[in-house]
């Protein structure tokens, strides 16, 4: 693993050779970042992700790898349900699918307009290493569909009893939480104890997320990730009923 910073708290340069899985505390700057890379590759995910680094985005076909100080994280049966989504739920207005229509989930959250972004963070090499995670059964989406209509969706990987969320979209209002609560509850219903969401927003915090710090977001994972644990089974369904 090659050092790229004279800093006491290096930045590394992973993915080629022989490499070493950074500590995840070992991060100097105020955003989390701590390691770069050429590749990304099912095997880095693999790796990482036990230990709750994640690759943020590519720049200039450099991968730039985060462990951020502060983590949201979602108790699968903590998620909370607002007024508001329980005609959604009580109706059916919806149907839920779990892994059925994976890419188009992808490609939908690829194409999201997002404040303050510039394009999509899920490049060509994020799509290609997602779609290979999904392949080797690590990828799950879960999709809210209108009739035919694919309306709104989540999607993530697995590691151990922890399930690490990527991106969502919605292009009906509601449906990205009704996807996320879910999520959770089928999650839950498969032994996942819990949702990595990576960084914090308060439309995650409303959903029932907890805004941790990173020595508890790590003990967490040396409890429940994919590095003590196998991978929690998450079967395909096309229709699954969600419950107030």
């Amino acid at each position: 693993m090659t050092v790229i910073s004279s800093t006491n708290n290096p930045l590394y340069f992973i993915g080629q050779g022989d490499w070493e899985v950074p500590d995840p505390n070992d991060v100097s700057n105020d955003e989390g970042l701590i390691a770069l890379s050429w590749e990304l590759n099912p095997e880095m995910y693999d790796r990482l992700y036990p230990y709750g680094i994640f690759p943020w985005f590519e720049q200039e076909g450099v991968v730039f790898w985060f462990s951020p100080e502060v983590r949201s994280i979602t108790a699968t049966d903590q998620v909370k349900i607002a007024k508001s989504m329980r005609p959604y739920i009580n109706g059916r207005k919806w149907r839920f699918s779990v892994n059925t229509a994976f890419e188009q989930v992808l490609e939908k959250c690829s194409a999201v307009d997002r404040p303050g972004q510039a394009g999509t963070w899920i490049t060509e090499k994020f799509h290609e290493n997602f779609m290979a995670l999904h392949r080797e059964g690590k990828g799950y989406s879960f999709e809210v569909w209108d009739g035919e209509e694919l309306v709104g969706g989540t999607f993530g990987v697995i590691t151990g009893a922890v399930f690490v969320g990527e991106s969502m979209f919605h292009t009906q209002t509601n449906a990205s939480k009704y996807a996320y609560i879910g999520m959770c509850q089928y999650l839950e219903a498969h032994g996942v104890i819990a949702v990595d969401n990576q960084l914090p927003t308060e439309h995650l915090d409303r959903l029932g997320a907890m805004n941790i710090d990173r020595e508890e977001f790590l003990e967490v994972m040396l409890h429940h990730a994919g590095l003590v644990s196998e991978d929690a089974t998450i079967p395909r369904s096309d229709n699954y009923r969600l419950s107030l």
